[in-house]
C-alpha cells in the first residue's frame, strides 16, 4: 500500500520515509500481537516489499525480516504451527507468570483502568470491533489506536491544524500510555520466550515506539515553524 498525504500537508523529505513506513509497522505489530500467526499472515508479511523497507528502521525489524524471509515455502506450515503454539502460551492471560499483554497488568492497576482507555478512544471518535473480546488496554488495541490515528492524519486531514490535532493525540498517547508500560512488557516477553518471531517483534516494538515519538515531535515542530513563517 502506498501512502499519500493530502495536498494541504507539505511533508519534507526528512519525514516522508517515516510516514510511509510507520503505518505498516504498527499494522505488523497489531497482526502478530493480536492474533495467531497463521500461514497466510506469515506469508503476507514475509513477501511484503514495503515491509522490507520499513523493517530497516530498527534492528528488531531487520531481525524479524531475516527470520520471516529466510523460511523455505515448504517449511512455513511447520514454522507457523510452532509459533502458533507459542502465541497461545504467551498471550493467554496468566499462562506465563507475570507476562500479560495489557497495560493495567503491567502497571499493577485495577480492571477499571480500562474505562480510562475507553474514554480516550471515544474522545477521538474511535470505537473498536473486537473479534476476540480484547480489553481496551491490550497491546494490540493500543497499537491499533495509533494506526487508526496515523491513517486519519494522512488521509483525512484537510489542513495543517487538523493534522496537528491528530498528531498531538498520538504524541500524548505514546507518552501517557504505550511508552509507560511497553518497556516492561518487552523485558518480560524477552525473558519468557526463545521464539525468533516474538523476540523480533519485542525488539522491534521497544526500538520503534521511542523513535516514533521523537519523529512526531520533530514533525510537529516542523509544522509549527512552517505555520509561523506563513503568518
Amino acid at each position: 500500500m502506498t501512502l499519500q498525504t493530502v495536498s494541504s500537508l507539505v511533508v519534507p523529505e526528512t519525514f516522508s520515509r517515516w510516514l510511509d513506513s510507520r503505518g505498516l509497522i504498527y499494522q505488523l505489530l497489531i497482526d502478530f500481537f493480536g492474533r495467531k500467526p497463521s500461514l497466510s499472515l506469515v506469508a503476507q508479511w514475509s513477501r511484503n516489499r514495503q515491509m522490507s523497507i520499513a523493517a530497516e528502521m530498527t534492528e528488531g525489524g531487520r531481525e524479524l525480516k531475516r527470520y520471516l524471509c529466510s523460511q523455505e515455502p515448504g517449511e512455513l506450515p511447520k514454522v507457523c504451527e510452532k509459533e502458533n503454539l507459542e502465541y497461545k502460551r504467551l498471550m493467554n492471560e496468566g499462562a506465563v507468570g507475570s507476562f500479560v499483554p495489557r497495560e493495567a497488568a503491567q502497571l499493577g492497576r485495577s480492571e477499571e483502568f480500562c474505562n480510562v482507555l475507553s474514554d480516550v478512544y471515544a474522545s477521538a471518535g474511535i470505537v473498536f470491533k473486537k473479534c476476540s473480546g480484547e480489553a481496551d488496554d491490550h497491546i494490540a488495541i493500543e497499537l491499533e489506536f495509533m494506526a487508526v490515528l496515523h491513517e486519519r492524519m494522512l488521509f483525512n486531514s484537510f489542513s495543517v491544524r487538523s493534522a496537528m490535532e491528530l498528531l498531538e493525540i498520538q504524541e500524548t498517547f505514546l507518552e501517557e500510555h504505550l511508552l509507560r508500560w511497553t518497556p516492561q512488557f518487552c523485558d518480560r516477553l524477552n525473558a519468557a520466550t526463545d521464539s525468533k518471531l516474538y523476540l523480533g517483534l519485542s525488539h522491534m516494538l521497544e526500538e520503534f515506539l521511542p523513535q516514533d515519538l521523537q519523529m512526531l515531535r520533530a514533525w510537529k515542530s516542523s509544522l509549527e515553524n512552517s505555520a509561523a513563517a506563513m503568518a
